[in-house]
């Protein structure tokens, strides 16, 4: 597909924001429980702690990165905390299934900070317009801006390899469709990805695959790519934020996403094979 995406989503827990002095929580820890009633809103948080007394222990469950454990924290410092409770940011869409309507976009998981594939409630994409684009650097990747359009589908599923949801409101009939490659089909050599430009339209610019994981197990840097179109090169600097999620095709085939970039060399980055995406 190729499209930019605005992706807006509210999460299952609490993100921590900021750090307190005098509270163990820190940036990313995603609040789960407070004294083992759930926290599914900023709205339990209120009510919950407008019941808790001014020098009460209070046992906090959390998620921080890949661990799950108690702490113990006052509610004086629970009041000086801000939380996040909703996300919004771009991406790219790499499919839609036509006979299911399901998306897959992003190539990888959504992350807050340190905080590694959060847990979303539920989310909504919709398709961008006006795309500013700061280039990347050596040394510092650019990023995508645009102005929000029509929504077009809903997820809840925030995987390692991206989101999956439901696509509505979208004709099909002019899209091209590509088949699926196996992973032993990407080769070294010319490819292309498609991404959406300034005019709104999805061009396939050229890059090359410069190296393939034959993967036995599912990871996100399966493909090595780097961009040499010219014209891609001018506009973005080579991959920037945003472009994750970007289909990348080979002989007529779709063979992965963009995932990341180098800091140090922008103009290369990595892509998950689509298969790992579909599954």
């Amino acid at each position: 597909m190729g499209n930019i995406l605005q992706i807006d989503a509210e999460l299952k827990n609490l993100i921590v924001k900021n750090e307190v002095d005098d509270c163990p929580l820190k940036i990313g820890d995603s609040i789960l429980k407070i004294k083992n009633q759930e926290i599914t809103s900023y709205e339990d948080f209120r009510f919950i702690l407008s019941s808790l007394n001014k020098n009460e222990c209070i046992p906090i469950l959390i998620r921080r990165e890949n661990s799950v454990f108690y702490l113990k924290c006052n509610k004086n410092a629970l009041e000086k905390i801000n939380f996040n409770n909703l996300i919004s940011g771009f991406a790219t869409l790499t499919y839609i299934n036509p006979d299911t309507n399901e998306f897959g976009a992003v190539g990888h998981s959504i992350n807050i900070g340190t905080c590694r594939q959060i847990p979303i409630k539920r989310g909504c994409i919709s398709f961008t317009n006006n795309l500013n684009i700061k280039k990347s650097h050596r040394g510092n990747v650019g990023s995508i801006n645009a102005t929000k359009n029509e929504t077009i589908g809903q997820f809840a599923n925030n995987t390692t390899y991206g989101i999956k949801g439901e696509i509505n409101n979208i004709d099909l009939s002019n899209y091209k469709k590509y088949k699926i490659a196996q992973i032993d089909d990407v080769k070294l050599g010319k490819a292309q990805i498609i991404l959406q430009n300034k005019n709104n339209l999805c061009q396939k610019y050229d890059i090359e695959i410069i190296n393939v994981e034959r993967q036995k197990r599912p990871d996100s840097k399966g493909i090595k790519i780097k961009i040499t179109d010219p014209k891609l090169l001018k506009t973005t600097g080579g991959i920037v934020q945003g472009m994750s999620g970007t289909p990348i095709v080979q002989d007529d085939k779709i063979v992965g996403a963009v995932s990341h970039a180098l800091e140090n060399n922008p103009s290369v980055g990595y892509g998950v094979h689509i298969r790992w995406m579909l599954n």
